[in-house]
């Protein structure tokens, strides 16, 4: 009798190792592309943001520094104001040694609530939008009409009239929308009371423009709130005085996630209107010789483990104020810019 050979189907115990081996292989592969491709994009998108909120706080902080000491056409090297309000604000002394004021590394417990060891920037200007002189033109009484109040100018407000070649800054003791005559021009008293005199330096005639007076601080604060991983998250604030006086309005956050600001003059040191050296405030003697302020902004991700906190994937050799950041997670990036403050350009 021929006995028939029967073949098994199926995989020995050694084959079924290997196909789970090769499986798990594949399949951590797969996890490791997957995760690598969402770490990317998750970098990805902190770097969009940090990039956006960088330039943005660089472009503010420039395009506001520059105009330190506007007054309309003229500056104050030239056409010094003439200042009657009895009264002017704790922070007005409109002088080319008081229009822009730094602080270095300001302590802790400071009166805007910056991040201790950052710095601190405070301008003075006139502010746009300006109106334009219409009435009362002729006669040196005690008050004048203009055309409109596009700054929306109220009782109590500092204002400013130049025509470039003189200016003034008085305290509004009324802002009427009519002035009685019929027609549609707005009164803006100056009379003793608010100011020490009734009259201004001269006639002016209607060419002259009305602007506010506006002082701006620029610094770093503590917002009071966190990342996931329990990080403070800073910003960058300012306490702007709009036109009134009385106390110095609440702080407002204008940029999220700026670490530090870092800030250096321009001082001309001889009086030929050019450069001589870059200072910090501390080191600056004569405001009144600052040329231009070179900014440095440290901006942090407002995520946590963006980069490697430690190891070869940290984001290492990242050098701020001439110290290294240390590493923690988060993303970090350095930006830079210098301006000139623009009405004491030769």
């Amino acid at each position: 009798m021929r006995l028939q050979r029967t073949w098994q189907k199926g995989f020995g115990l050694v084959e079924l190792m290997i196909a789970l081996t090769l499986g798990l292989l594949l399949t951590t592969a797969v996890m490791q592309v997957t995760l690598a491709s969402q770490r990317s994009q998750y970098l990805l998108e902190a770097s969009a943001r940090l990039q956006e909120s960088g330039r943005y706080a660089t472009n503010l902080l420039t395009r506001n520094i520059r105009t330190a000491g506007y007054m309309g056409c003229p500056n104050l090297q030239r056409i010094p104001v003439n200042v009657i309000t009895d009264e002017p604000p704790d922070d007005f002394d409109f002088t080319p040694a008081e229009v822009l004021k730094g602080f270095d590394n300001i302590a802790g417990g400071n009166a805007y609530q910056a991040v201790a060891g950052s710095d601190v920037v405070v301008l003075q200007r006139a502010a746009l939008p300006a109106a334009r002189l219409t009435g009362n033109v002729n006669p040196n009484n005690a008050n004048i009409q203009v055309d409109a109040n596009p700054a929306g100018l109220g009782r109590n407000d500092f204002v400013f009239i130049t025509d470039c070649v003189n200016a003034d800054m008085f305290k509004a003791v009324s802002v009427s929308a009519n002035n009685g005559n019929g027609n549609s021009s707005i009164t803006i008293v100056h009379s003793r009371g608010a100011n020490t005199t009734n009259n201004l330096s001269k006639i002016y005639g209607r060419d002259a423009r009305v602007m506010g007076f506006q002082s701006l601080a620029y610094y770093v604060r503590d917002t009071g709130r966190s990342t996931a991983a329990g990080s403070p998250i800073y910003s960058l604030y300012t306490s702007a005085r709009e036109f009134g006086g009385g106390a110095v309005p609440a702080a407002m956050e204008l940029v999220e996630g700026v670490e530090d600001m870092q800030l250096t003059y321009g001082v001309d040191g001889d009086g030929d209107r050019s450069i001589d050296s870059y200072r910090t405030a501390a080191d600056v003697d004569d405001w009144a010789a600052v040329m231009s302020v070179r900014i440095e902004l440290l901006m942090q991700s407002l995520e946590d483990n963006v980069v490697a906190s430690s190891g070869e994937f940290a984001q290492g050799n990242l050098q701020f104020n001439g110290s290294a950041v240390a590493p923690d997670g988060r993303l970090r990036q350095v930006y830079s810019s210098a301006v000139a403050i623009r009405n004491r350009l030769p």
